[in-house]
């Protein structure tokens, strides 16, 4: 099952096209079978680029988990673009946290 977060995450890598999606065709060379792409533009090969960037799991690329924007993670583990975005996200998780307390009172 995939959680909400990727799923809006493929949801940004498609939408990034606005409609004008690359056409691919399989060619073979050297016996091996390849994908050669074909893009209308300079613009839509980078947002290629970066939504395969976006979604690869092993990339350095990755989504703040707080603001949504993308950014490199310097460590593996990095969930979000600065300290403030971790901070903001922790602080507003924790009032969550406490409504749900005091509606249980």
């Amino acid at each position: 099952m995939i959680d909400e977060q990727t799923r809006s995450l493929y949801r940004q890598g498609i939408s990034a096209f606005g409609g004008i999606s690359p056409a691919y065709r399989i060619a073979l060379e050297k016996d091996a079978p390849v994908i050669v792409w074909d893009f209308h533009s300079l613009l839509i090969m980078v947002q290629m680029c970066f939504s395969f960037m976006l979604t690869n799991k092993d990339s350095d690329m990755r989504m703040c988990k707080h603001c949504k924007k993308a950014f490199v993670a310097s460590r593996k583990g990095n969930e979000f673009c600065s300290q403030k975005c971790k901070n903001q996200f922790n602080v507003y998780k924790s009032r969550e946290k406490k409504k749900g307390n005091k509606s249980d009172d």
